[in-house]
């Protein structure tokens, strides 16, 4: 090998790294909707709903790095929309189906399902079945096709978790989120073709491949070790429903969250909420709609203690008070930098180096 094909796989495995490094403190909040998405999703608005979109898709790491699989040998403009196109009918179908439907599944679970299909696509950029097994891969672009159904499902679960049911304006959040998630997917891929193809130009390119596909098949099954420990953790720990309750100064929006071991929203749908206000001890009731939501406005000076019981008699009690903006808003007193913003930089930052070193070896 060349010094400088040496030099190409040294810089690009530091990449990989610092990379790593950056992900990994990530892991607990990276491709989930925060305080602030929830505001936008209930206050709608275009703008609102198709950023929450492109950002869930950013900050995506496990969609992304399956993209980054994906995008590794297509090298002309043909083959790159054919294949995105295939991912994009796919998740789109099962997010607008699941999403209307209220068709979800434990969101540990469903990215286990994605982080699979990162290792996949990591395995099969290795040439894996031919050398493991001695027959070649399954046609890539069904494939791609099939797991973007799954990543789809993903996305749904997400969105499910910022809209409520019976919302009317539902079925048009749902569209516009996806247009976000497109527009974010595109930011994405034309960030990647910028690095992958700067690097392809390097004679290293084929133990660069090697090195990066690699540790795609790694961080897949990393990312499978976390979502399962995650999965088995969430169900030790919660035995019993749940609220999950978020404020914002009069408003409150919430849900009732099934307990881990069971496998239905049932025992949370339809059911009847206490709510008592504590400065005046004056009492409502609300109910839950068929995904366990609910949502009111209060007294911003009152404090309040909801009750609810479900289907099996398991009561479960939370104090919400009012008066205070929702957490998310607390960012925009400073400087809030996304993380999936360092990782472009790092990746458009990468071309320099590959470039000159293409440069040196023509």
């Amino acid at each position: 090998m060349l010094p400088t094909s040496k030099t190409a796989v040294q810089a690009i495995t530091v990449l990989l790294i610092v990379l790593g490094m950056m992900l990994l403190p990530s892991l607990s909040f990276a491709h989930d909707m925060t305080d602030i998405a929830r505001d936008r999703m209930a206050a709608g608005g275009f703008l609102n709903v198709m950023w929450t979109g492109a950002e869930h898709m950013l900050s995506g790491y496990d969609h992304l790095l399956f993209l980054l699989g994906v995008m590794f040998f297509l090298t002309r403009l043909r083959d790159i929309f054919l294949f995105v196109t295939a991912f994009t009918l796919g998740h789109t179908v099962t997010l607008i189906f699941a999403t209307f439907a209220g068709i979800s599944a434990n969101h540990y679970l469903i990215d286990a399902v994605i982080a699979v299909t990162v290792a996949y696509k990591g395995f099969e950029n290795l040439d894996g079945f031919k050398r493991w097994f001695g027959f070649n891969a399954p046609n890539l672009l069904a494939m791609v096709f099939i797991f973007g159904l799954i990543h789809g499902f993903g996305l749904s679960a997400r969105l499910q978790a910022v809209t409520l049911a019976d919302d009317p304006d539902l079925l048009g959040k749902i569209l516009i989120f996806n247009l976000g998630v497109e527009v974010g997917q595109i930011i994405a891929l034309m960030i990647m073709a910028v690095a992958i193809r700067s690097w392809q130009q390097v004679k290293a390119w084929p133990q660069i491949s090697k090195a990066c596909n690699t540790a795609l098949v790694i961080a897949g099954f990393g990312l499978l070790i976390f979502q399962m420990d995650g999965y088995f953790d969430e169900r030790q720990q919660r035995s019993a429903p749940a609220f999950e309750v978020f404020t914002d100064i009069d408003q409150v929006m919430g849900r009732l969250v099934p307990a881990a071991d069971s496998a239905a929203r049932t025992e949370v749908a339809d059911l009847e909420i206490r709510v008592l206000n504590r400065n005046n001890q004056q009492v409502e009731f609300l109910r839950t709609d068929g995904q366990g939501w609910f949502a009111f406005s209060g007294d911003s000076t009152a404090t309040y203690q909801l009750t609810a019981t479900d289907t099996l008699g398991r009561t479960v009690q939370t104090e919400v008070v009012m008066g205070a903006a929702a957490q998310g808003h607390v960012h925009e007193e400073g400087i809030h930098i996304p993380f999936y913003l360092y990782i472009a930089l790092l990746m458009l930052l990468s071309a320099i180096p590959a470039r000159r070193l293409a440069m040196k070896q023509a």
